[in-house]
């Protein structure tokens, strides 16, 4: 249920602003920065200077509830809320539960347009005394001190102090944040729906046709059209006749919803919109802080560059993070990123984050308001870094002793560390006659000395191991699940980046009968 209004009233509150004296502000939830919230102004009325801690105790509640509801819930994050503790003369509502007369600053009535439940204020009164206290506000709501059922919309919200009220405060919101259509068909005298452009809002339309109809992604196949009333269809997205005050040729999409019926939850498309609306808002920004701000990153050395943006939280988080180098898509999924100078040609490289709210809640969003990004420019001076692909993985076991033993390390990362680091070898790589000892391996491509060289055979393989006591082929296959291993975590670190290695196949590792090669690495 949304009031008329006097723009005029409204109006003149704005230039009255400031000429009343200021009331006690106190804050009941701080999310943010001002310019990055959404900004809510919560004032009472009928609440006199003894019932202030009554005020602060129906306010905490009211706006407990309203994050409770889905989706502000999971959003909550993204609102103020201040308190303005106005002190009226007389507590209650006129047409109330303590008389037909009462002294109040804000002027709180019920009995609003003859409809009994519907508690109106004075929005001028109100509005002056929200831009005066909170002038950061985006919308206000006022909490009447009144036991009795109701409340009402409009450019200000009004609810009594009665719990059940807090569905109508959630109700209004809907209209005031997502700028949906009540969904009922009585009570209201709003202008029919353009035939031509359909209805404004989005929860409502005068199309049947299903390419037409503008929540046409909620809509299961096989769903009538429109949708019979029944309880069959209770819980189905479909086309509903009758809403926005008329029974007949305008529908609406779920059969219940807090827009229809205040016991409902906001039915899907509702809380599209909801969400909708909150990343259209100029308050909120997907990326609110991105580090470094400026958008040339200059590096002169061979530490990592270090990027992250920062965005207001959601609960669970829905964010999906895509970083591109060059646009080249990188395998980073989280806020931040460093980047190492020595994957990086010389020159300069540009890094596009791309932050996306990947909600369920929303199936459509023709216009991207559910994704931004940001853009740097990073410039790397010097082209004689070491080449860093990654971490050196995990050093495996001590490994098999004896003749030709082959090492833990080589399956549990050893090998494929140091492959990705820039070298091969690791503590307790290959223990054992002919094997393989890497303790100091390669460092940026540097061949760490190898104890005990096996002899070389004249038959011009790359060495010679001694007979085994099993079949050579465990050997092999360590080797090769090892260097397999290694490629996939090198492929890891380097995938989009200008400098990629390239590493022997498995398959090239296989020697002649009674020879061994180690694998080998070209750039």
């Amino acid at each position: 249920m949304r009031r008329a209004v006097s723009w005029a009233a409204l109006a003149a509150a704005w230039l009255l602003a400031g000429s009343a004296g200021a009331a006690e502000v106190e804050s009941l939830r701080q999310s943010g920065p001002v310019a990055d919230r959404f900004n809510i102004a919560v004032l009472g009325d009928g609440y006199r200077a003894e019932d202030q801690t009554k005020l602060k105790t129906d306010a905490q509640g009211i706006i407990d509830y309203l994050f409770s509801v889905p989706p502000l819930q999971q959003y909550a994050a993204f609102f103020n809320v201040k308190l303005v503790h106005v002190i009226s003369k007389e507590n209650g509502a006129d047409n109330g539960s303590y008389g037909a007369t009462r002294d109040t600053a804000l002027g709180a009535h019920f009995n609003c347009d003859n409809i009994d439940r519907l508690l109106c204020i004075d929005d001028a009164a109100a509005s002056v005394a929200a831009v005066q206290d909170v002038p950061e506000y985006n919308f206000a709501i006022v909490i009447v001190n009144d036991p009795k059922y109701g409340g009402s919309g409009g450019p200000v919200c009004a609810s009594s102090s009665n719990e059940q009220s807090f569905e109508v405060l959630a109700h209004e919101i809907g209209h005031s944040l997502a700028r949906l259509a009540d969904e009922y068909s009585y009570e209201g005298n709003q202008p029919p729906c353009n035939q031509q452009q359909d209805c404004r809002e989005a929860n409502a339309t005068l199309r049947t046709s299903l390419d037409q109809i503008k929540w046409q992604d909620w809509i299961e196949q096989g769903t009538p059209l429109p949708t019979p009333p029944t309880d069959q269809y209770g819980k189905v997205t479909g086309l509903f006749e009758g809403t926005r005050y008329t029974p007949i040729g305008v529908f609406r999409p779920q059969l219940n919803c807090k827009m229809r019926d205040l016991g409902a939850e906001f039915c899907s498309v509702c809380t599209e919109q909801f969400v909708r609306s909150i990343w259209t808002s100029d308050n909120i920004k997907m990326i609110e802080q991105a580090t470094p701000a400026e958008i040339a990153v200059a590096s002169a050395s061979c530490d990592a560059v270090e990027l992250s943006v920062k965005s207001p939280p959601i609960s669970p988080s829905t964010y999906r993070y895509t970083w591109t180098v060059d646009g080249k898509a990188q395998l980073e999924t989280t806020s931040k990123v460093a980047l190492m100078p020595g994957a990086l040609m010389q020159g300069a490289h540009q890094v596009v984050v791309t932050v996306e709210d990947a909600t369920t809640l929303v199936r459509s969003d023709p216009d991207g308001v559910l994704k931004e990004q940001f853009t740097w420019t990073v410039s790397v001076a010097k082209s004689d870094c070491p080449i860093q692909m990654g971490g050196g993985g995990a050093a495996g076991a001590a490994g098999t002793a004896g003749n030709g033993g082959v090492a833990g390390a080589v399956v549990s990362g050893g090998v494929a560390g140091a492959l990705a680091g820039g070298g091969l070898g690791g503590a307790g790589g290959v223990v054992g006659s002919g094997g393989v000892a890497g303790t100091t391996g390669m460092v940026s491509g540097g061949a760490a000395p190898r104890p005990n060289p096996p002899p070389r055979e004249t038959s011009g393989c790359g060495c010679s191991l001694p007979e085994q006591n099993g079949p050579r082929s465990a050997m092999f296959l360590a080797l090769t699940l090892g260097l397999a291993f290694a490629r996939r975590r090198a492929a890891v670190f380097v995938s989009g980046r200008n400098h990629t290695p390239t590493l022997l196949s498995p398959a090239s590792l296989r020697p002649p009968a009674r020879c061994c090669q180690l694998p080998s690495r070209t750039v």
